[in-house]
């Protein structure tokens, strides 16, 4: 087992009665709750006359606020996170030479401070696993995160177009020799970028590893003429980058096409733990061929507002779940956010919920289950506020009400706090092997 090691240095007390205006996860809603907990086991949750008096264990108090488990950020850029929040001048060409030029003007302690800060805003926005895209050079962020208290994967995220395939093929095997972890809190995975920076040859190979590999799909209209006819600014931007080459073959095809196409039937990986992140742009007739294809799709909500994306109707997320598609929550970098105080989950559910109306439920799974699925870290009860499951992390928010409702919660904008927190581990202590689960987090002194 993991060592049982909390971030404050103190050890999980025996027994712990939470009580809280209520508790809710993605298939539960208790109002009002209480949860009975033995280290980070669930012992019994229900009402508090239901739970009743527990002699000897630590009360902690929630009765003005909602406890949540700890939540689920799929796609996040945590390298990103040095600048801060980022005015978008409606210039996506222009907005994204600045973002090169921090990545190429970073040192590798700029990198380490700004995954360090990354994560420290994940942890105030009440994150437990995060699906982190390692940009170049991948071995400053993997390290750096996998010694936080995050769990999750680090996508290494790899570019090349026709006759460059082959050198980033190569580099994908190195970097996976090198940093390969496929067990334990924080896992190794690919990224080839997207369908108009990555050929069909060097996205095969990444699901080709059998470890869970994202791909930026779909983002925006400028993508989806690239793949067609290979032209328009992305053309001009991958002649830029010195990345276009003879050998660049244009699909000629929609994006979501194309990279199902090179998906299917990935050996030894599971088609949910294949993220395709954004998809602002799909056909109607797209549904379907999600739906078959078995994917995770990631949505940003912020993100896509901050760029305008859809430029003209609504993001198809809704149609997605209907179809019974397991669409999975992300916040992208800090650059587009609007809480530079946090990087949180809890705000994009805020914007479904204010904008569409999204169910509590929905958001809630969303935001723990379906996300925690494409990671491989579905199915072990860690989101579920039920007896004997051994729980992810719990926090507690707050509203403007005396006795708030989720829906309170979902209309404000207070930061979450933790009850439970994720430990902070050392990566070899123990593997995260299928039926086990590990001693995932600690009670926060003074909770």
């Amino acid at each position: 087992m993991l060592h049982n090691r909390g971030i404050t240095g103190g050890q999980i007390e025996s027994r712990v009665l939470i009580r809280a205006a209520s508790a809710v996860d993605q298939n539960t809603e208790i109002t009002p709750a209480a949860i009975l907990l033995e280290g980070d086991r669930i012992i019994q949750v229900g009402s508090p006359e239901a739970v009743g008096e527990v002699s000897g264990a630590r009360l902690v108090d929630a009765s003005n606020e909602i406890v949540l488990p700890g939540l689920v950020n799929s796609h996040a850029h945590l390298d990103l996170s040095g600048p801060g929040p980022m005015v978008y001048g409606g210039d996506f060409e222009q907005w994204l030479e600045a973002v090169l030029e921090i990545r190429w003007s970073s040192t590798e302690a700029d990198i380490v401070d700004a995954v360090m800060r990354g994560a420290e805003l994940s942890l105030a926005g009440g994150t437990v696993l995060v699906g982190d895209i390692s940009g170049m050079p991948h071995e400053p962020q993997f390290r750096t995160l996998r010694d936080t208290p995050l769990g999750g994967v680090s996508f290494q995220e790899f570019f090349g177009l026709g006759d460059f395939q082959a050198d980033a093929i190569e580099s994908m095997q190195k970097t996976l020799t090198d940093l390969g972890e496929t067990e334990g809190k924080l896992v190794c995975g690919l990224t080839p970028h997207a369908p108009y920076t990555c050929g069909s040859e060097l996205i095969q190979a990444a699901v080709g590893y059998g470890v869970p590999v994202a791909i930026h799909v779909s983002e925006s209209p400028e993508e989806i003429e690239f793949l067609a006819s290979g032209t328009g600014s992305f053309r001009k931007l991958s002649e830029h980058l010195k990345a276009w080459n003879d050998g660049v073959v244009i699909p000629g095809s929609h994006p979501v096409d194309f990279t199902t196409e090179q998906v299917k039937g990935a050996d030894g990986l599971p088609a949910s733990r294949i993220q395709m992140v954004h998809l602002n742009y799909i056909d109607p007739r797209h549904l379907d061929v999600l739906a078959e294809s078995g994917v995770t799709p990631v949505y940003c909500p912020r993100a896509s507002a901050y760029f305008g994306h859809p430029v003209s109707g609504e993001h198809p997320y809704r149609a997605m779940l209907e179809r019974g598609i397991p669409v999975a929550l992300g916040t992208d970098s800090l650059l587009c956010l609007d809480t530079p105080d946090r990087i949180s989950i809890l705000d994009e559910m805020r914007l479904l919920h204010d904008r569409d109306g999204t169910s509590p439920q929905v958001l809630m799974k969303m935001a723990t289950e379906n996300g925690a699925n494409s990671l491989g870290f579905g199915g072990r009860g860690l989101f579920e506020f039920k007896p004997e499951n051994r729980i992810a992390g719990i926090i507690r928010v707050g509203a403007e009400t005396r006795t708030p409702s989720i829906h309170d919660v979902l209309k404000g904008d207070a930061s979450p706090s933790w009850i439970l927190k994720p430990n902070q581990w050392d990566q070899g202590d123990s593997s995260s092997g299928e039926g086990q689960n590990p001693g995932w987090c600690s009670l926060v002194e003074g909770a």
